[in-house]
């Protein structure tokens, strides 16, 4: 989250092909998307204003550049669980398997919403335990939502920030039969060594059959403006702990972002880096792992 008075940094507008191309039917399993809020409103006290520049349409644009054919939108947080502007994007698809979506499930989705939204590609549910979102996750709610999602088949998506595993790791521990995605390396930091107590947490976790990790946003939290050497001892052990159940996200429009602002394709090419050019790895990573994790054909 940037703090007050920083500058933030809008996508660039010119995305280019990685070197090389990825491969076929390749998946990006995060990205935003976002609307005039006059037609859709963000909640209230949202944690940042909507990029309205980056609509589902510019977000199709950047695929195409970058040489991707699939993608999941996960819902934003400044949307809270009104998933219009979600259910816009993709019942307005002709192709219905080329995206699929991720929402935000509390006491005030009905289940005729979840039965829409599966309906419309929606496949798993984000839980928002960082702070400065502001959405509460109460354990009792959680645990609902999750047997919500056992029934529909859905997974559960976290959103954490390191600590936050450890704090509520005998929650998370106890839920079984979901597939359980940590986000953007769980926010782990990129310092202190690789035998920190939620490190040692995470690739204990990454043992268990349903549990995934996102290898995203590496450079948000690297210390460099460029290259991100200090991410790839991290994508290279969370690779190796479960390849079968690793999966990668752009997070475009890159929300609230506050150093330089770097071109989608050198993301990609930052995953070339974890698997070491692996063109084997490499597939499972970002063409089959999301489509058994979403449902893809």
């Amino acid at each position: 989250m940037a703090g007050a008075g920083e500058k933030i940094y809008q996508w660039d507008r010119n995305p280019r092909m990685p070197v090389p191309a990825p491969p076929q039917d390749s998946c990006d399993c995060q990205f935003h998307i976002y609307e005039d809020p006059t037609k859709f409103a963000p909640r209230a006290n949202p944690p940042y204003p909507p990029i309205t520049s980056a609509t589902f349409t510019a977000a199709q644009g950047m695929h195409k550049a970058i040489g991707f054919n699939r993608g999941v939108i996960v819902h934003s947080a400044i949307y809270g669980s009104d998933h219009r502007l979600l259910l816009h994007a993709l019942e307005s698809l002709n192709d219905r398997d080329r995206y699929r979506g991720i929402g935000i499930v509390d006491d005030r989705v009905s289940d005729q919403e979840l039965a829409r939204m599966h309906a419309a590609g929606v496949r798993g549910a984000r839980f928002n335990f960082v702070r400065f979102l502001t959405l509460d996750q109460h354990e009792a709610e959680v645990r609902r939502s999750m047997a919500r999602l056992r029934e529909l088949g859905w997974h559960a998506r976290l959103h954490v920030n390191g600590d936050d595993l450890l704090n509520n790791s005998d929650l998370l521990r106890s839920l079984k039969d979901v597939p359980m995605v940590i986000d953007h390396f769980g926010h782990v930091g990129f310092e202190g060594g690789m035998n920190r107590p939620v490190i040692r947490w995470v690739l204990d976790m990454l043992k268990q059959e349903n549990w995934w990790m996102m290898v995203s946003n590496g450079n948000r939290d690297s210390k460099k403006a460029a290259g991100w050497d200090d991410a790839i001892p991290y994508g290279q052990a969370f690779i190796e702990a479960a390849p079968d159940r690793i999966i990668w996200g752009s997070d475009w429009p890159h929300p609230q972002w506050t150093k330089r602002m770097m071109n989608d394709a050198e993301e990609v090419e930052l995953l070339y880096r974890y698997v070491d050019d692996d063109a084997t790895l490499l597939k499972k990573i970002l063409v089959d792992n999301p489509a058994r994790l979403h449902g893809f054909g």
